[in-house]
């Protein structure tokens, strides 16, 4: 493992940080909508899944060829990509896997728990300094994600639908530690176009042994097979390409904090758009989850504007 890293971000955050926030944040909702449509349609998640990943990494990995980003030392880039694929692969394992049983809505609210985390270890590490106002916009769309979160389980029978928001739940602590690992070690002079593909290319090649030995390897041919999964997959390619892009440009230049909170506009987009177009039902107090959630992210770009850069 490569030694600990300065961070490459000031918190200084501009205008780019926020559009790339909006943009990274709503595709993160897009992927999910689709997730689920790919349930809809009997899809083998976790084949869909892999697909996926190792589509949109061979596209990005292209991408970074033709921009001549695809240089550096090649032991600590593959290291890094295979930590930060283990941290993609599971919990989106977790949210393909779970998103027929939940819904893509609660999928998408989940994706908005990791700001609190991430905030709280970056601070024990030494990647964020702690201002008040940072501080109290985290928890401002922190109490919005689990308002959103009681409301869901409020709406529960009991039995199996709990397991499974159990899992999803679990999600955040992963994508916590992936935000951080992805900051921490990132490898000198890398580009993030490069570090991007080769994340999404190892997260393919760890989940499609699960994808084999639990869907079986005949699987695969249903998404080969029918239309509509072919067409769905090639969406999701496109979107996975596109948000990583964004995503991984909007690590560099903010940081993990500022980062996760791309999973409150997931949250704010994903799960009005699977009410209207899957017929999902808002979880009780939607209307004043949404204004915390907004409300806090608010907060925290205010917060990142005066708190001016930091040195690493």
């Amino acid at each position: 493992m490569p030694p600990l890293s300065a961070k490459p971000y000031a918190t200084s955050i501009d205008l780019e940080a926020p559009v790339l926030l909006a943009a990274t944040g709503s595709l993160l909702a897009v992927t999910i909508i689709i997730s689920r449509l790919a349930a809809d349609h009997a899809a083998p998640m976790l084949w869909f899944l892999t697909v996926v990943l190792g589509g949109a990494g061979i596209l990005l990995f292209l991408l970074a060829v033709h921009s001549g980003a695809v240089r550096g030392a090649w032991r600590p880039l593959a290291l890094y990509g295979l930590g930060a694929g283990a941290f993609q692969a599971l919990p989106s394992a977790m949210a393909y896997l779970s998103v027929a049983h939940v819904g893509a809505g609660y999928v998408s609210l989940a994706f908005a728990f990791p700001l609190l985390i991430t905030y709280a270890l970056a601070l024990m590490f030494g990647m964020e300094r702690f201002v008040r106002l940072g501080a109290l916009g985290v928890a401002v769309a922190l109490a919005g994600g689990l308002l959103l979160a009681f409301g869901k389980f409020d709406g529960l029978d009991g039995g199996s639908g709990v397991g499974w928001v159990l899992v999803a739940s679990g999600i955040p602590f992963i994508v916590a530690g992936g935000n951080l690992f992805r900051t921490r070690f990132w490898p000198s002079g890398a580009q993030p176009i490069l570090l991007a593909a080769l994340m999404l290319l190892l997260a393919a090649a760890l989940t499609a042994p699960f994808a084999v030995g639990l869907e079986g390897g005949a699987a695969w041919n249903r998404l080969a097979s029918t239309p509509m999964l072919v067409l769905l997959t090639g969406l999701n390619i496109a979107a996975f390409a596109l948000q990583f892009i964004a995503y991984f440009r909007l690590q560099y230049v903010a940081g993990p904090v500022y980062l996760s909170q791309i999973g409150s506009v997931a949250a704010a987009v994903g799960t009005p758009v699977a009410v209207l177009l899957l017929g999902e039902s808002l979880p009780d107090g939607f209307a004043l989850a949404l204004i915390l959630v907004v409300g806090g992210a608010a907060l925290f770009q205010i917060a990142g504007r005066k708190a001016g850069p930091q040195s690493s």
